[in-house]
C-alpha cells in the first residue's frame, strides 16, 4: 500500500478543529489592526454628525422648507471591513465547534452543506453555543455584513435592502464592538477547549522528501 496522501485526504485533515482555531485567529487580528487605525476617525465624525444634525434641524423649520439638510464634513471610521473579518473569525470558530461535535460532517470531496452557511446565530446553536440576549443583534449584524454589507454596496434581494440599516450603521458606528469580541472570545475558548490537544506552535513547517534511491 503506498503511502502517499490523496487530495481528498488532505483535503479531510484540512477541517480539523484545530484548522477553524488558527484561521479565527489569523482574521480576528486583522481585523483588530483595522480597527485601531480606524478609531482614530470616530470622535472627529460623531462630532460632525452632532453639528450637521443641528444644521438640519435648523433648515427643516425654515420658512418654505419640509425638510433640512446638511453634509457631515467628517467621514466615518470604516469600520465594516474589519467587522467583515469579525464575523468570518466568528464563523470559524463556530465551525470548528461543530467538526469537533460531529467529526463525520468532514468529507473527502467537498464542504458538507452545514459548514456552508454564513448565519452565525444558526451556527451558533448547531454549535451548542449559547446566545445571550444582547448577542443576538450583533451577530445579525455580522452575518449581513459577512454575506453582503461589508463587501457589496446591495444584497442579492432589494427586500433585504430598502429599508435597512447601512453598513456603518449596522455595528452602530462601532458601539457594538464590546459584545462583538466577548462573543469572538467565548466560541474561541470554547473551541480550544475542545480540542483534543492543545496547539503548541503558530509557526508553519516545510517538509522536505527524501528523494528515491538517494
Amino acid at each position: 500500500m503506498s503511502g502517499k496522501i490523496t487530495p481528498q485526504q488532505f483535503f479531510r485533515a484540512a477541517q480539523s478543529p484545530s484548522n477553524w482555531l488558527l484561521t479565527a485567529e489569523r482574521l480576528q487580528q486583522a481585523a483588530e489592526v483595522q480597527i485601531a487605525h480606524e478609531d482614530q476617525f470616530l470622535v472627529p465624525y460623531l462630532r460632525a454628525h452632532d453639528d450637521a444634525t443641528k444644521v438640519a434641524m435648523a433648515d427643516a423649520y425654515s420658512p418654505g422648507k419640509k425638510a433640512g439638510h446638511a453634509e457631515v464634513l467628517a467621514r466615518a471610521p470604516n469600520y465594516p471591513p474589519a467587522q467583515l473579518l469579525y464575523a468570518y473569525a466568528i464563523e470559524n470558530a463556530l465551525k470548528g465547534l461543530i467538526i469537533t461535535n460531529d467529526p463525520n460532517l468532514s468529507n473527502p470531496d467537498k464542504l458538507d452543506k452545514t459548514l456552508q452557511d454564513h448565519d452565525l446565530v444558526e451556527l451558533a446553536k448547531r454549535a451548542g453555543l449559547d446566545v445571550y440576549v444582547e448577542e443576538q443583534p450583533i451577530l445579525e449584524a455580522l452575518s449581513d455584513l459577512s454575506t453582503w454589507a461589508g463587501r457589496y454596496p446591495v444584497p442579492l434581494y432589494a427586500g433585504d435592502f430598502v429599508g435597512k440599516m447601512n453598513s456603518d450603521e449596522l455595528m452602530d458606528y462601532g458601539s457594538r464592538h464590546t459584545t462583538m469580541r466577548q462573543f469572538y472570545k467565548r466560541a474561541y475558548k470554547a473551541l480550544e477547549a475542545a480540542l483534543p490537544s492543545p496547539i503548541t506552535t503558530r509557526n508553519s513547517s516545510i517538509v522536505v522528501f527524501r528523494q528515491p534511491g538517494t
